[in-house]
C-alpha cells in the first residue's frame, strides 16, 4: 500500500523541521516496512530510506548520499555511524522515550510514533544534541 510519511522533529533549541514523502508500505511479521527515496541535501541526489516499524522499535536505514542505521527503542543506547561524503562519524543514539500508536484503520490518525532521544557524535566538538521526533504515517486513498 502507498502511504504518506510525515516526519516532524524539534531540536534542543526549539528549531523545528518537517519532511513529507510518499512510501510503499508492507506488513511484516512484527510490524511494517516502508521504502522511499528522499533528497536529504536538496541537491537532487537521492537517498534510499527503509523504515522498519514495530510497537517496540523504529529502525531507519539510509543508503545514498548519507549512510545511516539508527534504531530508536525505549531506553536503548545504540552505537552506530553516520557516513557522509566527508567521512564517517561515530554516533551514540540514546533513546529516552518511544511511543507507538497504530490506528491505520482511522484515516485521520494512521500510525504515530513519538520519540525523544540524544545524539552524541563521538569525537566531534559538538555537545550531545537532544531531539524529539514525531512520525505520522497515513494510508493514501485512491
Amino acid at each position: 500500500m502507498q502511504v504518506k510519511v510525515i516526519i516532524e522533529s524539534t531540536d534542543q533549541d526549539g528549531i523545528k523541521s518537517k519532511s513529507e514523502n510518499f512510501a510503499l508500505m508492507s506488513k511484516e511479521q512484527k510490524g511494517y516496512r516502508l521504502s522511499y527515496s528522499e533528497d536529504l541535501s536538496g541537491e537532487g541526489e537521492l537517498t534510499e530510506t527503509t523504515m522498519f516499524i514495530s510497537p517496540s522499535e523504529l529502525r531507519i536505514i539510509r543508503r545514498g548520499e548519507l549512510v545511516t542505521d539508527f534504531i530508536y527503542s525505549e531506553s536503548l543506547t545504540h552505537n552506530t555511524s553516520y557516513e557522509t561524503p566527508f567521512g564517517i562519524i561515530p554516533i551514540t543514539l540514546i533513546t529516552q522515550s518511544f511511543e507507538y500508536l497504530d490506528m491505520l484503520h482511522d484515516a485521520d490518525t494512521g500510525i504515530n510514533i513519538s520519540s525523544s532521544y540524544t545524539i552524541d557524535m563521538g569525537d566531534s566538538l559538538m555537545p550531545p544534541a537532544s531531539m524529539d521526533m514525531n512520525i505520522i504515517i497515513k494510508e493514501i486513498s485512491d
